[in-house]
């Protein structure tokens, strides 16, 4: 599972992801204002609007095409979150399986955080 990490740590690895991103050009991933994307933001209300299943174990978030720029050659994305459930069919591949709630259209980063 998940785990702390120091902050300098986290500092310095979202840093270099943030300069291989800037240093791809044309193949960077971006917001929908153009801006090299770093991060998104997930507020309070959307990941308790998952959690108060109580049958929810944890959360699956996948990268997904920005709904804006769908069949574009645009790199802008955005994430999907959903409730996870363990996965209880014998011989299952993976441990946990996405419930039906999903959200999208997670604010990029920037603007929405620093």
């Amino acid at each position: 599972m998940a785990n702390n990490i120091d902050p300098e740590l986290a500092k310095s690895l979202k840093k270099e992801f943030q300069q291989q991103n800037e240093a791809a050009g044309e193949h960077a991933w971006k917001t929908p204002d153009g801006q090299h994307l770093r991060g998104f933001f997930l507020d309070r209300e959307s990941l308790e609007s998952i959690l108060k299943d109580e049958k929810v174990a944890g959360i699956h978030v996948y990268f997904a095409k920005h709904p804006d720029f769908v069949g574009k050659p645009d790199k802008v994305h955005t994430l999907t979150i959903s409730g996870s459930v363990p996965n209880t069919q014998a011989g299952a591949a993976t441990p946990y399986v996405a419930t039906g709630n999903v959200i999208s259209n997670v604010p990029p980063c920037p603007p929405y955080c620093s």
